[in-house]
């Protein structure tokens, strides 16, 4: 069996919990039942180590109530939640945690390819990973579950949007001419947040998918291959897109050091008309402030073509030496199967405002942000899941490709000289990686 690429499966999920599908249970996995509280023997707790990202608060709040609720009803599992806060690239994170020999028993990861190549992870029994839609295959075994579904877009208050009269824009020129709009009336157009690097990620593989993979799916794996260059006219394109952006005053103007919570809440307040972010910030906003009006919509390219944003970036792997160990490999089982399980994954999808990604499960959605989002990513047929930053990618280009754009934004460098770095960038990683 193999790596499988994007079947569709996620949209139909999605129009059958739209049609008003029921939420079917997850089969029960034989293997590690659940267990109640009582224990057959004396034997001592055992204790699961849980590395994942902070993402986003929804995210966190999410894991931790389903650890909570996971411990009240085994007594005999201790999960030791070891969550990540470095504002980043998580893979730095991993990195560090991989170096100290401290990856932990469950891992969230955005690729697993190159850790089970290396050696570095567990396989997952079949009986659970093919309940869902898309396990990550390796080499015949399954080493990643994803996580969850969603995808990242503009938020915008629908109330500024109707105030000053402006229209969801059809295509790039009138998303920009939205923007000016906006400015003229004193209002931060899009608001972004660079010193959360990994913010930049939401533009920074939007302008790749529209500018580069609509031409090239394979442009990836073939600038591996020397058939393609960060120098060629799409890539330039790209780059151009992005400075664009952040030096045409259509962003905030502290945007390279504006760290991204506290953005959020600058459009909780009104200061700040769009984001372009994930599908969880909205449950954020309502929190922040319960009676904003909140849209969504993709933004569209020069003629008007949309490509909705699959992420399929967190991924939940057992490390080597959590598989080494029977009793802590099954008790890292058992949580996973909990976590997969009707009410637990309902509610973390209700929460994050994201999207099932179990083989024969679905939701409605309560909200009228979740539904519209749901609604928008139906709509169009573009679909794309490939990221700078996935496995096709050497590690530490990512980092470096965004640090790239901060200088772009902040004009100290040109659009061509970035791109003759990103080259030499490119193959220096690639060159790291071959050494042992």
């Amino acid at each position: 069996m193999r790596n499988r690429q994007s079947s569709g499966k996620w949209k139909k999920i999605l129009a059958f919990g739209a049609a008003g599908g029921i939420l079917l249970c997850l089969p029960l996995f034989a293997a590690c039942r659940r267990g109640t509280g009582q224990q057959e023997t004396a034997e001592e707790p055992v204790t699961v180590t849980l590395v994942y990202a902070y993402q986003n608060a929804q995210w966190n709040q999410g894991i931790q109530t389903i650890v909570e609720e996971f411990s009240k009803s085994h007594g005999d599992i201790i999960i030791d939640v070891q969550v990540q806060y470095e504002d980043k690239v998580y893979e730095d994170i991993l990195a560090k945690l991989q170096a100290r020999g401290e990856l932990g028993d469950i891992i969230q990861l955005k690729t697993p390819q190159r850790y089970a190549r290396e050696g570095l992870l567990a396989a997952i029994p079949e009986e659970l990973g093919v309940l869902l839609d898309e396990p990550y295959w390796y080499e015949g075994q399954i080493y990643g579950l994803l996580a969850i579904g969603n995808t990242n877009g503009i938020l915008y208050n629908r109330g500024i949007f109707e105030t000053y009269g402006l229209e969801i824009p059809k295509d790039y020129r009138a998303f920009l001419e939205v923007c000016e709009a906006l400015r003229q009336e004193g209002i931060t157009p899009v608001g972004v947040a660079g010193g959360d690097l990994w913010h930049l990620e939401f533009w920074v593989n939007h302008f790749f998918r529209n500018d580069i993979l609509a031409k090239n799916e394979n442009w990836l794996k073939e600038r591996n291959a020397g058939n393609v260059s960060w120098q060629d006219p799409e890539p330039i394109q790209m780059l151009e897109h992005l400075r664009q952006l952040l030096t045409g005053g259509y962003v905030n103007e502290d945007w390279a050091v504006k760290q991204d919570g506290s953005l959020t809440y600058g459009m909780s307040q009104g200061e700040v008309a769009m984001i372009y972010t994930g599908s969880w910030n909205a449950r954020e906003l309502q929190k922040l402030n319960p009676e904003i009006s909140l849209g969504w919509f993709f933004v569209p390219d020069e003629t008007g073509s949309v490509v909705v944003s699959e992420n399929k970036d967190a991924y939940w792997c057992l490390t080597k030496a959590c598989g080494a160990e029977e009793r802590r490999y099954r008790a890292a089982l058992e949580f996973l199967d909990y976590f997969y399980t009707s009410d637990t994954y309902n509610r973390l999808c209700e929460h994050t405002c994201g999207f099932p990604v179990t083989a024969e499960k679905s939701m409605v959605p309560k909200e009228r942000i979740q539904l519209e989002i749901q609604e928008e990513v139906m709509r169009y047929k573009t679909h794309r899941s490939v990221y700078i930053g996935n496995e096709d990618t050497p590690q530490g280009f990512e980092k470096a490709l965004l640090l790239e754009v901060v200088a772009l934004g902040e004009d100290h460098t040109t659009t061509a000289e970035s791109a003759r770095r990103l080259d030499a960038l490119w193959e220096q990683y690639r060159e790291q990686e071959k050494q042992p």
